[in-house]
């Protein structure tokens, strides 16, 4: 399919099961946030009676470092339960409602079930790597500054969407599913970064997008009300909540893409479609998604000298793009000052 046809189907699929989808994120991404605020409340207010110490002004209360602690701790729940846990399940209800079967949301969670740890495995393992790939573009010389931003970036984009699928409908252990991935991230090299790239912009539409526009009217009907530490405390609140319903939006959106751009390169390069008129005119399974657990192993090497000067041309890509928002923003700052 084309990038359009695409999109427009993981829009079908969307709007047809839009409850379902946002169910499924909802179960562990509300009370997540619910906390999240309620540690972000804890975190801002803690200074607004507080009276720094003129020889140690570093030095800020307990209840603030209880907050921050708490709001990490949170965020790296979050990212577990909501863009692993709920991410594959609804993973597995976008792929059988792709397919033609009714989507149930705790239905959704049991299915995943026997990939759960497979699921968790792989993502620390990517965790990890990500890790290693950003800590090689910062501080190995030459070689790491011109492949690691664009291996992080890709990885980041484009393996890290293609997890879950990978691991929910294909049944592979941690290590296989970064490796599939992997490989069927690098049949459409350049294609696959743009349609990231355009889901990015969505999601910066989406949830980014409101909240600075809450953000500049927070701050134009508080500005008379209270201190500044209050008015902080009450913006990153309801900034909270603005996010909140922006990422409940997006997800599902997102992960609706991601597993149709699955199919699309399992039948692109692997000829899923042509296994499933094989099966049917067999008489065999004739469930698509039943046929994605029997995938190819790899044969190519895990990275080519091409995708060594992809990643390359990535990573100078990432690097003009950088210093062109940073002239924008110095000359619109200059433009400000010279204003006033």
């Amino acid at each position: 399919m084309t990038l359009g046809e695409i999109l427009d189907q993981a829009i079908r699929l969307y709007r047809r099961n839009f409850l379902a989808f946002i169910g499924i994120i909802a179960i562990p991404y509300i009370p997540l946030t619910l906390i999240q605020t309620g540690l972000t409340y804890l975190s801002t207010s803690s200074l607004t009676d507080y009276q720094p110490d003129p020889s140690n002004p570093f030095v800020l209360p307990g209840a603030y470092w209880m907050g921050f602690l708490g709001i990490l701790a949170v965020a790296i729940i979050q990212g577990i339960l909501v863009n692993g846990v709920a991410g594959a399940a609804l993973t597995r209800a976008v792929a059988e409602n792709y397919t033609g079967q009714p989507v149930d949301i705790l239905g959704a969670y049991r299915k995943i079930g026997p990939s759960l740890g497979s699921l968790l495995g792989a993502m620390i393992l990517f965790a990890l790597i990500m890790f290693a790939s950003g800590i090689g573009a910062t501080f190995v010389p030459c070689v790491g500054w011109l492949v690691g931003p664009g291996l992080f970036v890709f990885l980041s984009l484009v393996v890290g969407p293609l997890l879950a699928p990978v691991v929910v409908l294909e049944r592979q252990s941690a290590t296989v599913s970064l490796r599939r991935a992997w490989d069927l991230g690098r049949v459409r090299f350049w294609w696959l970064l743009g349609f990231a790239l355009i889901l990015s912009l969505f999601a910066q539409l989406i949830i980014n997008g409101p909240s600075y526009l809450i953000q500049m009217i927070l701050q134009y009907t508080l500005s008379n009300q209270g201190s500044l530490l209050e008015q902080m405390v009450w913006s990153n609140v309801i900034q909270v909540f603005v996010q909140m319903a922006g990422g409940l939006l997006y997800l599902p959106l997102q992960l609706s893409a991601m597993t149709v751009v699955y199919f699309d390169l399992r039948v692109r390069a692997e000829g899923l479609d042509l296994a499933l008129q094989a099966a049917a005119n067999s008489g065999a399974e004739t469930n698509i998604v039943a046929l994605t657990e029997t995938a190819p192993q790899p044969t190519a090497s895990l990275v080519t000298g091409t995708e060594v000067g992809q990643f390359i041309l990535v990573s100078l890509a990432a690097v003009a793009i950088y210093l062109v928002l940073v002239g924008i923003i110095f000359t619109i700052t200059l433009a400000f000052m010279s204003a006033l």
